[in-house]
Formats: structure tokens, sequence, C-alpha cells
């Protein structure tokens, strides 16, 4: 298992890594400073961080990662719904979140949707932040797993994709 603290244009962000791939992407200045020096050389995190380098400077518009998201005990929907999200809705697109459980095939699911999208546990890699409200309302965004993430954090990743929300 390794864990580092990566800088970007949000911020920076703490990446865990474990042999099977990324378990997790979380926000925030105080995880990072916690781990100042507990940067991981190992060649697997290169390659994680060179994918999110590229992906922030605009390089990469869809991630090539393995992940492990098995420790994270995810409902079958949770699982269903992120692959849906990551096949149908590519950068610089959105898409409400009753209509990602329409494409889910669970019409009406658009609570329990945003639920899932409140625990992803690797933002960017599942792009919860190209989930919206009805009628292309910003609504919400917590960063994944963990607390960190903003509406301002939310623009930032919309707008980077070339999407601006009212």
């Amino acid at each position: 298992m390794s864990f580092w603290s990566q800088d970007t244009p949000i911020g920076p962000i703490v990446v865990e890594a474990g042999e099977r791939g990324v378990r997790e992407i979380r926000f925030g200045d105080e995880l990072a400073a916690a781990l100042e020096g507990g940067r991981d050389g190992g060649r697997a995190d290169r390659a994680v961080a060179r994918q999110l380098d590229d992906w922030f400077r605009g390089r990469r518009h869809d991630f090539d990662l393995d992940l492990d998201l098995g420790h994270h005990d995810l409902p079958p929907l949770a699982r269903h719904v992120y692959s849906t999200l990551g096949k149908e809705v590519s950068w610089g697109e959105t898409v409400a979140y009753g209509e990602l459980a329409a494409m889910a095939g669970r019409p009406g699911a658009a609570r329990a949707v945003g639920s899932i999208m409140r625990r992803n546990p690797v933002p960017f890699v599942i792009p919860c932040h190209r989930v919206v409200g009805a009628g292309g309302r910003l609504g919400g965004y917590g960063g994944g797993l963990h607390t960190g993430g903003s509406l301002q954090t939310k623009r930032w990743l919309l707008a980077h994709e070339g999407v601006t929300l009212l």
C-alpha cells in the first residue's frame, strides 16, 4: 500500500494505491500535510501520478488506471452507476442525476444516484463532477468518499472540461 500527496490546480490531493490499483483519491491540505515526505517512488505510483497530472493539464481526457475498490464494500447499484457514468458520459459532457439513474436502468432513482456520487472513492477517475442537477443546475459536490470538495471545485472541474453551468 502506498499513499502520496500530489499538487493539482484545485489544491493538493492524496492518492492511495495498492497492488491491484488506485483505492482512493482525497482532497485536502491537512491530509497532504500529514503525508508530507510520504510520496512513494514506486513505478506504479509514478504512472498514476503522471496520468493525474496529464488530466489536470488537459492532455488526457480519460484514465487508463486499475482500480481497487473492493475494500469499500460498494453495493451492486453503485458499481453499476459508476460504470455507466464512465462509459456514457465523456469529457466535456454532463448528465443529470435522474438521467444517469435512467441510463443505469433505475429511472426515478435520482436521489440514490446523488448518494452514490457523494461516496465516490476516486473522484476525477470516476467523473462524479459531470453529474448535475435537473435543468443543468450545478447540484452538489462533496468530492467523493471524504469531504473536501466544494461547488467551487466542481465548477473548476467542469470549466476545465469546457463546461459552463449557470
